[in-house]
Parts: C-alpha cells; sequence; structure tokens
C-alpha cells in the first residue's frame, strides 16, 4: 500500500470514528440510494483488472450493513415512487449490476437470497452465453497486461503517442490513457484501432487459460437469468454490445436499445423497462438518447453520475448512482454511500 493510499484509509476510519457518515446519511434519508456493483469475485488478487469487482466478503460486509442500516427496495418500486414524485420511506437503497458477469450468479446471487434482498442486473446480450467474449474495455486491458512488448505506439487525435507498458504502473496508465481515448470514437473506428492493437502486442486474447479468469470475465446464461428471475432479481438492458450510446448514429442507437430490451423480454416472458448507460459518465449520453429511450418505451435509466435520488428533483433518464469499486477498506465504503466522498472530491483529487 502506498503512502497516498494509507493516508486516505486512515481519514476515511477518522471521519467514521467520528460519526460524520452518519450525520451525511441523516441529511439524505429521503433520497434514494443506488448502489452499481459489476463483479463478485471468491477472492481474486486485488489486481487493476480486477479494479471494478469487489470481494466475496467485503459484499458480504456491505450487504448486511446495508441491510441493517436501509430498506432495500427493488430498483422499479423506487423508480415509481419516483415517477410520482412521492417521498420515499427513510433509508431506501437498491443495488444493481452492470454488464452481465456470471460471477453475479455464482458468487453474488448466493449471498443475496441469504440475506433476502433482492437486486437489478444490467445485461450486456450479446454476450450473454457466449464463450470467451470480453467487453472491449476488458479486452484492451487484457492485451496491454498481458503485453510482453515493452513499448506501444498508438494514433491519437492525429498524431502518435508511445507508451512505456514494461511495468505494472506503466501498462496502468497506457490503458487508462487508450481506453479514454476509444471510448470517443465510432464503434467501427474503435475495433480497427483495437485490432490495431492487437496486431502491435502480436495477442489476440481468445480464451480464458483458467478459473481465475473465467470467474472474472466470464458472461451468465440464459438459464441462469431465468434462475435469478424466480427469486425476484429484475434485468434490464445495458445495450447490445456495451456500446457508448452517445457516438451512435440513429439506426445504431435504436439496435442497441430496442433489440437488446426485446432480447430480454423474449427470454424472460416479461417487461424489460429499466436501461442502464454503458460507461455512464455525463458525456456518455445526450438528450436524444434520454428522449429515445424515453419515446421507445422505457420507464427509467441509470449513469454512472455520482449521487442521489430525490422525487421531484432528479431526471428519471439521468438518475445517479454510486459505484462500488475494489476496496479491502469498509470505511471507504461508508464515505462513498454517505455523500461525503463526494463532497471532498471536489475539493481534493481522490482515488
Amino acid at each position: 500500500m502506498t503512502m497516498n493510499a494509507i493516508m486516505k484509509s486512515t481519514l476515511y476510519e477518522f471521519l467514521r470514528l467520528a460519526g460524520i457518515y452518519s450525520f451525511a446519511r441523516q441529511k439524505r434519508k429521503h433520497e434514494a440510494l443506488i448502489l452499481t456493483y459489476h463483479g463478485v469475485l471468491s477472492n481474486g488478487q486485488d489486481t487493476y483488472v480486477n479494479r471494478n469487482c469487489v470481494s466475496a466478503r467485503m459484499f458480504e460486509n456491505q450487504l448486511r450493513w446495508l441491510k441493517q442500516n436501509y430498506q432495500i427496495l427493488p430498483l422499479s418500486d423506487i423508480v415509481e415512487s419516483l415517477e410520482k414524485k412521492r417521498k420515499l420511506p427513510p433509508f431506501t437503497a437498491a443495488i444493481t449490476f452492470d454488464d452481465g458477469f456470471r460471477n453475479n450468479y455464482t458468487i453474488a446471487f448466493p449471498i443475496l437470497v441469504r440475506y433476502n434482498v433482492t437486486a437489478t442486473v444490467f445485461l450486456t446480450t450479446d454476450f450473454i452465453g457466449k464463450k470467451n467474449a470480453r467487453l472491449w474495455t476488458e479486452h484492451v486491458d487484457a492485451l496491454i497486461f498481458s503485453a510482453t512488448v515493452r513499448r506501444i505506439q498508438v494514433q491519437m487525435n492525429g498524431s502518435y503517442m508511445e507508451f512505456d507498458i514494461s511495468t505494472p504502473e506503466g501498462k496502468i496508465r497506457a490503458s487508462d490513457r487508450i481506453r479514454g481515448f476509444l471510448k470517443a470514437l465510432n464503434p467501427a473506428e474503435r475495433q480497427r484501432r483495437i485490432l490495431a492493437l492487437e496486431r502491435q502486442i502480436d495477442r489476440k486474447i481468445e480464451y480464458m487459460d483458467d478459473d481465475e479468469e473465467r470467474e472474472r470475465y466470464e458472461f451468465l446464461t440464459w438459464d441462469d437469468i431465468r434462475t435469478m428471475a424466480q427469486y425476484g432479481i429484475e434485468f434490464g438492458s445495458h445495450t447490445r454490445t456495451h456500446q457508448i450510446v452517445a457516438h451512435l448514429s440513429p439506426a445504431e442507437l435504436e439496435d442497441e436499445l430496442i433489440n437488446s430490451r426485446q432480447k430480454i423480454e423474449t427470454e424472460l416472458g416479461r417487461p424489460c423497462t429499466l436501461f442502464s448507460y454503458p460507461n455512464g459518465t455525463q458525456k456518455d449520453f445526450t438528450k436524444r438518447d434520454q428522449n429515445f429511450l424515453k419515446e421507445s418505451g422505457y420507464r427509467a435509466a441509470f449513469s454512472q453520475i455520482y449521487g442521489f435520488n430525490a422525487p421531484g428533483v432528479v431526471d428519471l433518464f439521468a438518475l445517479r448512482r454510486i459505484n462500488i469499486v475494489r476496496s479491502e477498506h469498509f470505511s471507504f465504503f461508508l464515505a462513498k454511500i454517505s455523500g461525503i466522498w463526494g463532497e471532498m472530491r471536489k475539493k481534493i483529487k481522490m482515488d
């Protein structure tokens, strides 16, 4: 652990002991807290590629604490209250998962059942049931972190940038910068650049080599999803292929949003009315996208914009969530869900 990380964890724990998180939560007790998870791993090394996955032990600790301190409701119930501008019960929360990784079923689902807690899983439908499939963001990560070459060159904004990937730190910097650049491209151009990266690194990442890798990257099957649905787990759309909707043409947007919803409805035999924006920052969706979702029959859409949701105040097609990332410090989780992390982040740069 770096000195910076030690200082932050010490600060988070001090704020917990001082009662700051409890005070902050009390101020927001009538605003809906919606959490985003991606993956839950049985253990998994605490590495950069696992940054969006929590350990099973930490997930259970978080769920137990939430169960004791919040009313965890189905996401559709919260949407209905927000639609009708009804006052929410105090300390209302919902659990969501983005992407549709199979560890949501094999690891997270048994914990949810044990605590009698529901959740909503947003599915990237083209990947469901597919062997050795990866989201393009995960694919770029895997390419760079498996590379044996020491340097790569990537064309960005009309010139070539060289990245030193001879160290883990260099690979992290390169992956962050390259994925950030690729997110702003349309799907065809992005795919062309990823193929060029494959040729340069001389690897394709076609197969998952071991159990840990499969646990991290494998996607749900439709049988998994039907089993979860029988226990009250809800499902929404996360597009067909995890494209950032702001960069899609009208035809591509219709394809990603309508066909993903129809696939879920066909497989489950029930309406799909909730949507989660891939990546989900403010620049990743536009008013055009929000209007299309509304006009095509979705009830609400969920961003990754940090924050809470108050009836009569929020935009139902830009609902806020709090992304829960890998950390073994419970005080960091409390800082995030209380709103303190967001307030601190406005003043100083936090991880």
